[in-house]
């Protein structure tokens, strides 16, 4: 069993984003009837049918690979499937390059090929051995150097230009407390550690062992058949309310129920039976002050996201996956 799974992938978050530039778009007038070929058109610029299908495929590729081909199947929500989110992802992440690249024109800071080049070989080919060992990694994943690139150069767009908007963004002392306070069950987080078992017998035997002063980190090493965490002592780090997937709940609700150094009874899950332990807790404004920083300025972003969008001529030909003006 893998640590992992507990704490579930921030997709809900990406969703939200992802619908609502599409919906922004929808409201603004930018989905039309069909165009024969064509799937959008930024600012005049023709992104073609046979364009989006190939990049796609190296997409699609790429989470099957990593997660099986079940994977793609899956319902993320009503309506919405993973291939579904992935195929309008591509179109928000086209349409984001489009406008973007006019923004850091304007302020001459367009990406270059010697910066994707840079990047390249900083975060893959030498990390990977050299280039033979790239290439292998680009067959396991089933993609192109050309997919790879693209992917690269969207990203350092995106850094480029949220790193200059976060530059002029002046927040003071009281907006940031005004927001921490508005958002607090969001920021307060605990860092908590677990034990996991087989069976109820054997949970109460761990649990005996912790009462009468077992070290938990080594009993987790000895003990957790959670192979990931076990290695470091049943550590599953920091995480905040709403973290853990439904099937896990029970264990984040335990975790912010309990006081430092605090350890639960037997939590039962489909997986066997878990015991935790907080090992800290993060509340206060001053300990999470940062964070809180980090966060307003995103959420401001994205507004800037949404701004430059709403004044792109975006025309969206492709049909979504769901009825958007059946959208809440």
């Amino acid at each position: 069993m893998k640590g992992c799974i507990i704490l579930k992938f921030k997709r809900k978050t990406i969703i939200l984003a992802l619908m609502s530039i599409i919906m922004l778009l929808f409201l603004a007038g930018c989905k039309n009837n069909s165009k024969d070929g064509i799937v959008a058109e930024i600012d005049g610029y023709q992104v073609t049918q046979e364009q989006f299908d190939k990049e796609f495929e190296m997409k699609r590729n790429m989470n099957i690979k990593q997660f099986g081909e079940d994977f793609l199947s899956q319902e993320l929500e009503k309506g919405l499937t993973v291939e579904g989110f992935l195929r309008e992802e591509l179109l928000f992440d086209i349409i984001h390059e489009n406008i973007l690249r006019k923004e850091l024109s304007k302020l001459n800071m367009a990406v270059t090929e010697e910066d994707i080049d840079r990047a390249m070989n900083e975060y893959y080919i030498s990390k990977l051995g050299g280039e033979e060992g790239y290439k292998e990694y680009l067959d396991k994943l089933g993609i192109t150097d050309e997919y790879l690139r693209k992917v690269v150069y969207r990203g350092l767009m995106y850094q480029r230009h949220s790193d200059y908007f976060f530059n002029q963004i002046d927040l003071s002392e009281e907006t940031v407390r005004e927001y921490y306070e508005k958002n607090k069950d969001s920021f307060v987080k605990v860092r908590a550690s677990h034990i996991l078992v087989k069976t109820e017998e054997k949970g109460k035997e761990v649990l005996e062992r912790l009462k009468e002063g077992a070290d938990f980190a080594e009993l987790a090493a000895i003990e957790s058949i959670d192979t990931q965490t076990s290695i470091k002592g049943g550590d599953l780090g920091y995480f905040t309310r709403g973290s853990m997937v439904e099937e896990y709940k029970e264990i984040e609700n335990t975790a912010f129920s309990l006081k430092v150094g605090e350890i639960s009874g037997l939590i039962k899950t489909t997986l066997g039976y878990h015991i935790v332990m907080v090992e800290d807790r993060k509340e206060s404004f001053e300990d999470l002050k940062d964070e809180v920083i980090n966060a307003l300025k995103y959420e401001k972003y994205q507004e800037e996201l949404d701004r430059l969008t709403k004044e792109a001529d975006v025309q969206i030909y492709m049909d979504l996956q769901r009825n958007l003006a059946e959208s809440p």
